[in-house]
């Protein structure tokens, strides 16, 4: 035997690359952590990995048992153990279950573990392959909320088309009434026997009638007036609209202040603004309790007009500020329809301005601030031709 283990000797000297490695090297080659674990529980074999991956030295872990990796909340694990030295055999642990490591400073991440038996002379023994999935499932996690939220755009997308179907068959209804209102008006109204105050009022009923009918086009059809930007002016447009809510702000004891700094001469789009700024002014209302206050304010900005609608009501929370804007949310419950405030989002940048919103609920200094920047000069964002009106003829 020594002449063959002589030479044996010297042919794996000159080509040690036929040399079979040792298991723990194949052990430290692993890209997952490997525990070997015998009958008893204790482990036996751990590799650089399990080092990395639990934070303890490798003479820390020998000996030791295996629970000293697991959460203490899994207190069945020793049996579980038992278990799989009865029937050894190559499996997942804890299938469909949430498996978790615990490091050696406490803190603990997901695993995945699969056990396989290995047997020896000294008997049976688990290998345990631990895998950190921390990063899948935060990866499951962002698919997950991203499966929601696609979902939950599809259904209001669904609720959305059902809804526009609707809202525009009960245009069109509404259409054919106010169009029978319009006649009769005209027909009162050309009456020779009628005085000229009398007159005066049906006129303004028409001109109502004929923004009923704006409002009914750009709210329940969900599209806008088609006619070509005119000139106009913003603190005329605000005062008609204020005098529209003198009965609701005498009710409520509410102190309006105007502040124009300018009366706002623009070229526009002047029902679809005067309906922009009714819902907003609305809303400062609704939030209002009695004697509270409502500002409203023009500003010039370079080539632009703000709009400042602010109240001291009781504010929006900010888990729903981020909201407001989206189609059929509502923080009135059943008083809103979730409508007004998308569809004067929608008319604001069609004709190339922005709205933005700012609200506390603090106590004491509560209240919303909803502020509409207006391009001088509107056109819409679909195209249509565009009118300039001379810098030194705003007011």
């Amino acid at each position: 035997m020594k002449p063959f283990r002589r030479i044996a000797k010297y042919i794996t000297s000159q080509h040690p690359e036929w040399v079979p490695p040792d298991f723990r090297d194949l052990l430290d080659s692993a890209p997952d952590a490997m525990v070997i674990v015998n009958a008893s529980g204790k482990i036996v074999v751990v590799n650089s990995q399990t080092e990395i991956l639990f934070g303890y030295g490798r003479h820390e872990l020998l000996g030791q048992p295996v629970e000293i990796l697991i959460p203490t909340r899994f207190a069945s694990h020793a049996h579980h153990r038992a278990g799989f030295f009865t029937d050894p055999r190559v499996r997942p642990m804890g299938a469909g279950l949430n498996l978790f490591g615990k490091r050696k400073d406490g803190s603990e991440f997901p695993v995945e573990i699969s056990l396989s038996p290995l047997r020896t002379r000294q008997g049976v023994f688990v290998t345990a392959a631990v895998r950190d999935i921390t990063e899948r499932k935060k990866s499951e996690e962002q698919i997950g909320k991203l499966n929601a939220e696609l979902a939950d755009a599809v259904r209001r997308s669904q609720k959305l088309a059902a809804t526009g179907r609707l809202a525009a068959t009960i245009a069109h209804e509404i259409k054919n009434a106010l169009d029978t209102l319009v006649n009769l008006l005209y027909l009162l109204e050309v009456r020779p026997a009628l005085d000229p105050e009398m007159k005066e009022l049906i006129l303004q009923a028409r001109e109502e009638v004929t923004r009923i009918g704006h409002i009914t086009r750009n709210t329940l059809a969900l599209q806008r007036e088609t006619a070509f930007p005119v000139s106009m002016s913003l603190s005329e447009i605000l005062d008609g609209v204020c005098r529209m809510f003198e009965c609701a702000v005498a009710q409520k004891r509410i102190r309006l202040e105007r502040r124009y700094e300018t009366s706002g001469q623009m070229i526009g789009f002047p029902g679809e603004l005067r309906q922009v700024f009714t819902n907003l002014i609305a809303n400062a209302l609704d939030a209002l309790a009695d004697g509270g206050n409502l500002t409203i304010a023009i500003t010039p900005v370079d080539g632009s007009f703000c709009v400042c609608i602010a109240d001291d009501g009781h504010g929006i929370p900010p888990e729903n500020l981020e909201k407001i804007f989206e189609p059929f949310f509502s923080t009135k419950g059943e008083k809103g329809t979730g409508v007004g405030l998308w569809v004067t989002r929608n008319i604001v940048e069609d004709v190339g301005g922005r709205i933005d919103v700012s609200s506390s609920t603090r106590p004491g200094r509560s209240g919303t601030s909803f502020k509409v920047t207006l391009p001088r000069t509107q056109r819409r964002s679909n195209g249509g031709e565009e009118h300039h009106l001379p810098r030194a003829s705003a007011g």
